[in-house]
């Protein structure tokens, strides 16, 4: 069985955004944002420095 597919279509050359720019971006701080990396709201990348970066269109669906 196939499952739908939550994620937003994605471009390759979609930018990355780190941390603050995604807070700003959803107007919440970084203890929510964090509580919801944890919660799996969110599925970021790891930078090799272990910093998060997030897809903007994936920012994007938690406003709708």
């Amino acid at each position: 069985m196939k499952t739908k597919d939550t994620n937003p279509p994605r471009s390759e050359s979609e930018p990355w955004v780190n941390t603050a720019a995604a807070c700003l971006h959803l107007g919440v701080s970084t203890p929510t944002l964090r509580r919801w990396i944890k919660a799996e709201r969110l599925k970021p990348k790891r930078t090799p420095t272990g910093e998060y970066r997030f897809r903007k269109s994936e920012l994007d669906l938690l406003l709708e």
